[in-house]
């Protein structure tokens, strides 16, 4: 099922980052929007597991800070 839909930022990129994230199972899979073309998708045992996941392409300081944002108790 369906959980939420994210807008994120962060102060040092120009863009923003879709991001939906589902549960399944007990399971968050994410899908960041990263560009046209661009999806990538992410999975862990909690929300911002699976956004860190969706948004490690964009690297480390960047997906980190990002998923921190997203509610640990979602």
């Amino acid at each position: 099922p369906f959980l939420t839909e994210l807008r994120l930022t962060h102060p040092e990129l120009d863009f923003w980052v879709d991001v939906s994230v589902h549960v399944r199972h007990g399971c968050y899979m994410a899908t960041a929007d990263l560009g046209e073309d661009s999806r990538d998708v992410g999975v862990g045992s909690a929300p911002h597991e699976a956004v860190r996941a969706a948004l490690r392409s964009l690297g480390g300081p960047y997906a980190r800070e990002m998923a921190d944002g997203v509610d640990r108790d979602a």
